[in-house]
């Protein structure tokens, strides 16, 4: 675990005090977003790379809110938060919000289950994720003061909106970035962006295990959402879906697309390395220097 102590920043009227929270995510680019925006709403911000690390600092108590991404190494977010809830103490009881790129009704059911309070999707939405972070830290604070041991609800589901057919990168999405983060950081943080996504394509291009390609699929769809690479990221997330499909719904794929029988999980690994290389270019012919 690794923490991230924000410079000094005042609260603006009507928002909560500063607070501690915990950020768990697998992905060092969206830990560096996600204490970005808190420390720049006045929070400190702690990241945990899984599940696991995630439970060992809970333990130490100290957290107001946990943000936990569900798809991560070691342990995921959803055994993460149900071994959580079966702390003693303030422990078990502090706010958790699922950050996660599946935002299905059945995944925020799978969340509600698992004794989390809410879910916000990835991309990272900038004013939902502090609004999501305020309402709860002020819900966890009625609850403290009125009786301790009562539920917390869950939260309503995010959604993200399609991208547009044909579109490589979203304008919208960068121009985000650009008011969310300094134009440093931004520029660090696509550079780390475009050599983690070289690295890994090149392991979806030469893997053969579907457990590991879903994994890689997944947060290749989470990081290209939040960068905008709008055609990089559908064909990650359609990538995910046919590893997770049965042989035949994965040949049902491949004929939809005009590959006759062609497998849709052999025909997605071989777009993805040159939607990448689109995307990047992309980047370049924007004005960024990645």
């Amino acid at each position: 675990m690794t923490e991230r102590t924000p410079p000094s920043l005042l609260p603006t009227d009507g928002q909560p005090a500063p607070c501690r929270i915990l950020v768990v995510e697998d992905s060092p680019l969206n830990q560096m977003l996600v204490t970005a925006i808190l420390a720049q709403a006045g929070h400190r911000a702690d990241t945990a790379n899984n599940g696991l690390e995630a439970v060992m600092a809970a333990q130490a108590g100290g957290y107001d809110l946990i943000l936990m991404d569900l798809s991560m190494p070691e342990m995921d977010g959803l055994t993460a938060t149900r071994l959580l809830r079966e702390l003693p103490g303030p422990a078990g009881r502090v706010p958790v919000v699922a950050m996660t790129a599946d935002t299905e009704e059945a995944d925020r059911i799978r969340c509600q289950n698992a004794g989390m309070n809410d879910h916000v999707a990835k991309p990272v939405d900038r004013l939902l994720l502090l609004e999501t972070v305020e309402k709860w830290l002020r819900i966890a604070t009625a609850q403290a003061s009125a009786d301790p041991d009562m539920p917390a609800g869950f939260g309503l589901c995010a959604s993200v909106a399609p991208a547009e057919a044909g579109e490589v990168l979203d304008r919208e999405v960068l121009a985000q970035l650009a008011q969310d983060l300094d134009a440093e950081l931004l520029t660090d943080v696509l550079r780390q962006f475009v050599e983690e996504t070289r690295e890994r394509v090149a392991r979806i291009a030469g893997e053969t295990d579907r457990a590991i390609l879903t994994r890689e699929a997944h947060t290749l769809k989470s990081t290209a959402g939040t960068f905008g690479a709008t055609t990089l990221c559908s064909a990650a997330r359609a990538l995910e879906m046919a590893c997770r499909a049965s042989p035949a719904e994965r040949e049902e794929a491949g004929k939809t697309a005009g590959d006759g029988s062609a497998d849709a999980v052999e025909r997605l690994r071989g777009d993805i390395p040159r939607l990448a290389g689109d995307a990047i270019a992309a980047y370049r012919a924007a004005g960024y220097p990645v």
